[in-house]
Parts: structure tokens; sequence; C-alpha cells
């Protein structure tokens, strides 16, 4: 017979392999073409063809360049003038908006630049501030999207006399967040900018607490009113709010001058957890001379960069005090039409428990007054229509341009929001809950959103039990308890508890007719006129009244699982371990013994036969003091509670059968209260 050849038994292992293996989907990656025109540069991106959604609009791509030099582009095929001479690295990141897949990465390109003497700059390297600029702006490219590069756009300026030096200061990783959202690639100057350690202070976070999360985009001078001499408690701030910081130091930055400084992060998988989460970026400007600006950049997580999407300021939030606290919600929206869209209408669905009458509009684009209760058919304004179950807002008599539209460059003049906060009610049960939107541009179909979900953190409450232990055959056994207890703060869901009861102390008197201490019967060896017997000893030791038994118990519910029924009733399970430590006092005791002769059957196994020897039972005056008895008690039970359930105080009384002791059952009434 012929052995399988190698090669068969290779393919029949790596078959089963092959045909379960996934499909590896390449990484997307892009490219783009340089063309020197005259003194100008055209840059034209070649972009791989992408994957549409179906059921949503059209897929298309959003453009970002940098050119090299600190100049920057969001031109889908932009044409750049070098003003200096040299070698510049340019760069392309595209977004494909509408697109399952991933954006397209590109490689940087070395662009040579010779003979641009008519273009060079006779002064500053930096660019010209134009009317109305700040100190100091921030800008995303795109909003997050986990596992892939975001790049900001830290632009400062000198709108002071003197030249200026100082620190530049990008704060990122929110620490009420579990998981970090970023990890730093890379910093790319222009301007001489070198990498700075930071200032030298301490982190205190309960000294500093941020002022505002939503706080809007511009300068804050009140902090220089506040703070004039102290700005490194700026940086004290932003540190209270975020983990992680990156410094530049910048120098020479003359009058009218402004800088643009290109700041990569890499966003992780963690970010995933937190799709549909509205989050923060700082900057700070903080300038040799004692000025100061600071920035926060808000941005929503996506799961795909689909312009239109619901976003909530918090995924978790703590269900203490729920009353007063409230979420911001916002609602992103784009124009993909042919022409400019004049009425847009947002649907937005309100969770059980949130209320409605407390809703403030924050902030909105197209920016446009509140409309007044009177209907005026030609005023541009926004229309709040506040129902049980959901919130319409109508903006009317806007324009807002198309994507589509003839003459329309700049995409981002056809995305607009409407952001809104409601209150949670008191009565608000602690589910989880979400929101999605519905965006009608005038009287096109309807586009649904994503859902922005919202889960309320365990909380932890701690507890106090304090009851009665009742052993129906053996009274003496009774004993009081108390102990304390943790489990999650109001649980509406089936949750977990944990107990523990310091040392009880029970105490049982002895009968005074007395009661037996140990009772055994063994097999022994023993010697008859020269002979080796096999025979059988019975013991006995019997304490004499009065005495008593005292004993010290700890015990700990290690694992119980609970669930409230309603606000009046809750049940339970769980398992009990006891240490127990015994002392056992009596007047006196006496000791027997009875040896019987040993009978081996047929089975070969040894029986009673006749007594031989017996030891008269002698009776000794002499105390009984034992202390030295720990036993170990594993118990299983199930109980009912009755009252305030949730928190307490509550009624419990609970069923216990015990594994390895006697007796093997009895009863726990308790009074609980949980803070």
């Amino acid at each position: 017979m012929r052995k399988p050849s190698t090669s068969l038994l290779f393919g029949l292992l790596v078959l089963p392999i092959c045909l379960w293996a996934q499909p590896i989907t390449p990484e997307p990656s892009a490219d783009f073409s340089i063309q020197q025109q005259g003194e100008a540069f055209l840059f034209a991106p070649i972009l791989p063809s992408q994957q549409a959604i179906p059921g949503a609009p059209l897929p298309y791509y959003d453009y970002y360049w940098e050119f090299g030099d600190g100049a920057y582009s969001f031109d889908k095929s932009p044409s750049h003038t070098y003003t200096r001479n040299g070698a510049f690295e340019a760069q392309l990141w595209a977004t494909g908006k509408y697109d399952k897949g991933k954006s397209p990465k590109t490689r940087p390109k070395r662009n040579e630049v010779n003979d641009q003497a008519s273009y060079l700059a006779s002064n500053a390297p930096g660019l010209p501030v134009t009317p109305k600029e700040k100190t100091l702006q921030l800008r995303a490219i795109r909003n997050p999207r986990p596992d892939e590069e975001l790049v900001f756009i830290l632009t400062y300026a000198n709108l002071e006399e003197a030249n200026a030096s100082g620190e530049l200061h990008l704060f990122f990783n929110q620490r009420e967040y579990r998981q970090p959202h970023f990890s730093f690639l890379q910093g790319r100057t222009h301007y001489g900018e070198t990498d700075g350690s930071g200032p030298d202070i301490s982190f205190s976070p309960a000294r500093y607490q941020s002022q505002n999360l939503w706080a809007s985009v511009g300068d804050r001078a009140w902090f220089n009113w506040m703070l004039p001499a102290l700005p490194n408690q700026l940086v004290q701030e932003s540190l209270n709010t975020y983990s992680q910081q990156k410094t530049w130091r910048f120098s020479n930055l003359k009058r009218n001058e402004k800088r643009n400084l290109f700041i990569s992060l890499q966003a992780t998988p963690a970010m995933l957890a937190d799709t549909n989460a509205i989050i923060t970026v700082d900057a700070l400007y903080l300038g040799d001379n004692g000025s100061s600006s600071k920035v926060t950049l808000e941005m929503e997580i996506l799961a795909s960069h689909d312009p239109n999407n619901i976003a909530v300021s918090r995924k978790k939030m703590s269900f203490r005090s729920i009353k007063g606290k409230g979420l911001t919600y916002k609602v992103n929206f784009q124009n993909n039409g042919e022409g400019p869209a004049s009425t847009i209408q947002i649907t937005t669905g309100v969770p059980k428990g949130m209320e409605t009458r407390g809703l403030r509009v924050l902030d909105m684009y197209p920016a446009c007054p509140v409309c007044p209760d009177a209907a005026v058919a030609s005023l541009s304004c926004l229309d709040t229509t506040i129902k049980e179950d959901k919130l319409i807002f109508t903006f009317r008599n806007i324009y807002l341009p198309g994507t589509k539209q003839d003459g329309v460059g700049d995409r981002d003049s056809t995305k607009g929001f409407v952001k809104y906060r409601i209150e949670a009610g008191r009565k608000m049960k602690k589910y989880p809950f979400d929101s999605q939107a519905s965006i009608v541009f005038d009287k096109n179909p309807p586009i649904v959103t994503n859902h922005a979900r919202t889960h309320f953190k365990p909380g932890w409450s701690l507890g106090a039990m304090l009851g009665q232990n009742v052993f129906l055959d053996k009274p003496g056994l009774n004993s009081t308890f108390a102990g304390l207890t943790l489990s999650p703060f109001k649980p509406y869901k089936p949750y977990l508890q944990v107990e523990i009861f310091p040392a009880t102390t029970g105490r049982m008197d002895f009968p005074a007719d007395g009661f037996i201490l140990h009772q055994s019967t063994r097999q022994a060896t023993t010697q008859l006129n020269g002979r080796v017997l096999d025979v059988v000893v019975d013991s006995l030791v019997r304490a004499n009244g009065p005495g008593y038994q005292e004993f010290q118990t700890l015990s700990a519910v290690p694992l119980q699982l609970r669930k409230n029924l309603s606000d009046w009733m809750g049940i339970g399970v769980g398992v009990v371990a006891s240490v127990q430590t015994e002392k056992f006092t009596a007047s006196s005791y006496t000791i027997g013994r009875r040896t019987s002769f040993c009978k081996i059957d047929a089975a070969g196994n040894c029986q009673k036969g006749d007594v031989f020897q017996e030891l008269s039972f002698s009776r000794e005056q002499k105390t009984l003091d034992r202390g030295d008895l720990t036993r170990w008690d594993f118990s299983v039970f199930a109980d009912i509670q009755l009252g305030l359930v949730r928190r307490g105080p509550t009624l419990g009384l609970r069923n216990v059968l015990r594994l390895t002791q006697e007796p093997r059952y009895y009863l726990a009434g308790y009074l609980s209260f949980k803070i």
C-alpha cells in the first residue's frame, strides 16, 4: 500500500484553514500628482473608488492638503505658490463621506521649489493676519473615527505691538472617559517651533475644576482678569480635564503675523465604545509677556463619516441626585441637494424620564433668532415645537447651499447644526436610553440618523443591616447581627450584592443533667494473655451542668444575586461563608470507655461482639474550659424584602440552609438601609 505523499498531507491540513479563512481587505491607499505651471504648483488627487451605503446619498470625498511650508487648503485640486525656495513635503488627507470603507491613506511627496525670487517674502515667514482674526484658533480636518488619523490645525497670531514669544499647549484625552481616545503621532512645525516640556506645575484635580465643557471656541480673556499673574493656572485647569498634553515653544512672532502648527493624533480602537459622544480638545496660548488665550474644540465621534448625525455630551452619567442633571445633544446635517434649502425640519426623540419643559437651545447654524410666538411668514428664525416624546426644530426662511449646487466650492458652507439641552426628571429610571433624529430638507424624503445612546454609571451604595438569627430547634443558639452591604446604586436590573458581618456572640446554657461533648466508636488492637486482638472501643465524654457554650461568628456573603420586582418588593439568593470559634464551660465532666470483641463477618468487616472489658465512668471534679475549637460553615439562602427596596429602609426575611453544621436550618430577620 502506498504511503500518502508529503504534499498531499500538507494540502489536507491547509485546506480547512483556507475554507474558513476570511478575505483580508487591503488598507485603501491614495496618491496625488504635482504639476508646475509657471511659479504655481497644481495638486490633483488620485483616489480609489468608494463603497456606497445602501439607502444613503452618493459618497464623495472631502480634501485636506498640507503643502509643507505652513500653508494648507481644503480644495479638491488646489493651486499653491511657495514664497521661498527649498524642498517641501506635501501631503493629502481624503475623507470619504457616506462611505462604509476606511479613509484612504497617502504618503507625503517631496516637492523641490527653485527660482521663486519674485515671490520670496521680504519680511516675516508667516501669514498676514486677516480682520477679526483671533490670537488662537483650533480646527480639526474631520470628526474623529476609531483607528483613523486626525489632523488639527493650530493657528496662532500676534495682535500686539511688540514681537511675541511663548508656549503653545494641546490637551487631549478627557479624564472622564475610561480609555484614552488618542495617541500622539507628530507635530509638523514650519516656523522654528521647538518641543517643550511644559511648565513646572503640580496636578491637583480638586483645586481647579473645568468651568464649562461646552465653552465656545475663542479667547478666554476673563481668565486674565481673574488670574493676571498666574498663567500656569490655565494649564492646571486643563489638566483637571485632560490626561495628556503636548507643548511647543515659539519665538519672534511679529506683529500682525500668524502661523500654522499641524498636529496628528491617532484615534484608538477604544474610541469605538464612545461612538456618537461629543468630546473636546483644548489649546492654550501663553505669551512670555503674560498674555494668554484658550480655545475648546468640540467633536463628535463617528462610526462612519456621515455628516447627518446626532451626538450626546455624555455616554455615561451618574444616577445620584439625577434631578437637575442634563444632557446636551447636537444634531449635524448637510444639504446634499442641487440647490439651496430654505426650510430644514429636525425631529428628535425624547428619552423616557427626560423633561422637555426646560429645553434650551444652546447654538445653531445657520445662525438665526428663535421664532416668536406669533408667526411671521417672512422671518428667518428657528421654530421649536415641544411634544411629549419628541422635539421639532424647524429652520424657516434660511439659505443653506447644496453640495451639488453650481458655484459652491466650500462644503462646510453646506453644513448646519442645532445644539440643545434637556434635563432628567425626578422619576427617571436607571435604564440606558437613546435619541435619534430625522432631518427633512424642504420637501425631500427624511434622512434618519444614528442613535445617540447614554448609559448610567453603576454607582455604589454602602448599606447597613441589623437583624436576628432564629434557630427553631435550638433557641439557645439565637443571636443578633449587624453588618455592612455594598451594591449598585438604585438598581433596576438584576445585580450583585456583597455583605460582611463582624463577629457576633451567641451563648447557650447547658441543662443541669449535662450533655454529651464527644461520642465515638473506633476499631483498635489490644493484648490479652500475650495475644493481639482486634477490638471495638466506644468512648463517651459527658459535661455535667451547670455550664454553657459560647461562640463568636464572623460571616460574609461573597456572592448574592438580587432583583427588585418593583419599588416595594425584592428577592435574592446567595451563599454565606462563616468561621466560628466555640468555647465550652462546665462544672465537671466524666470520661468512659467500653471495649468489645471484634467479630469478623463473611465480608471481612469487624462487628461488635461481647463486652470483655469496661472501664467504669469516673467523675472528676474538674472544670471543663475549652475555647480552641474553630469551625467553618457554608450555607445557601433565599430571601424577600419589603419596603423601599432600591434604597431603604426595608424589612427582610432570609431562609438559610447550612451545608456543613448542625442544626441545618434557621431564619434571619433584618432591617436594611442604603445610602
